[in-house]
């Protein structure tokens, strides 16, 4: 399993789609920090000694890395895991996997691997906002990667639901448009049928600035259990 995860983990990092995902988020977080210093300056913003100050500093530094995660990750998500399981089954890779791993080691495997490659790339960005600024939100951060692990699951069932590479793919772009515009049309909503809705939306859990967005980890958990279910059931 943990083979598998490091294998994965290394082909995302030198991919070059994996890389210019990378360089986009690093130049979004060097940008937040540069208007956010800018905006800092023309209204002569003073901060004070205090942990609450601190605080939403930091979390202002953060916002515009924050902003395009919410915004791009579904689609990056979806681009770089769309093909994670059925790219080995098509390639009949995956018989020889099966013969030396259990499947459920497989698909945590995978899963791990993409996880470890976000939640790096993720660490690295807000590692610049943190050198060029002083400041580093964990809650902006957690609440980033536990967003982030939610389409990689998504990904993950995709990957299996849907046969060819070739078909995931292009189905995982026109997902990666549409839940960030379904989602906040339904949390903006005043129809309460769509409110509903809202509360299977990974967005949802993010509106505050409190732990909720552990939530999003359980969604996560949940497209695991489910990936390996559908794993378990699929031939081979």
């Amino acid at each position: 399993m943990w083979v598998i995860a490091k294998h994965e983990s290394l082909q995302l990092l030198k991919s070059v789609k994996s890389i210019l995902v990378l360089l986009f988020l690093l130049g979004c977080a060097y940008a937040g920090v540069s208007v956010t210093e800018l905006l800092k300056s023309s209204f002569e913003m003073r901060q004070e000694n205090d942990l609450s100050v601190s605080k939403n500093e930091a979390m202002i530094y953060s916002i515009g890395l924050s902003f395009v995660i919410f915004i791009f990750g579904p689609l990056f998500a979806f681009i770089l895991t769309h093909d994670v399981m059925n790219r080995d089954i098509e390639q009949r890779t995956m018989r020889f996997l099966i013969t030396k791993i259990e499947r459920k080691k497989i698909v945590l495997g995978k899963v791990m691997g993409h996880l470890i490659f976000w939640f790096t790339i993720i660490t690295i960005s807000y590692l610049l906002i943190f050198i060029l600024s002083g400041y580093f939100s964990f809650l902006a951060f957690f609440q980033s990667a536990s967003f982030i692990s939610v389409f990689v699951g998504m990904a993950l069932v995709l990957s299996l639901i849907i046969s060819r590479p070739i078909f995931s793919s292009f189905i995982s772009i026109l997902m990666g448009i549409a839940i960030p515009i379904l989602s906040l049309w339904t949390m903006f909503s005043d129809k309460w049928t769509l409110s509903i809705l809202k509360y299977a939306s990974p967005y949802k859990y993010l509106e505050e600035d409190n732990m909720l967005f552990l939530v999003n980890f359980a969604f996560t958990a949940v497209y695991i259990v489910l990936a390996i279910y559908l794993f378990r059931k699929r031939d081979v």
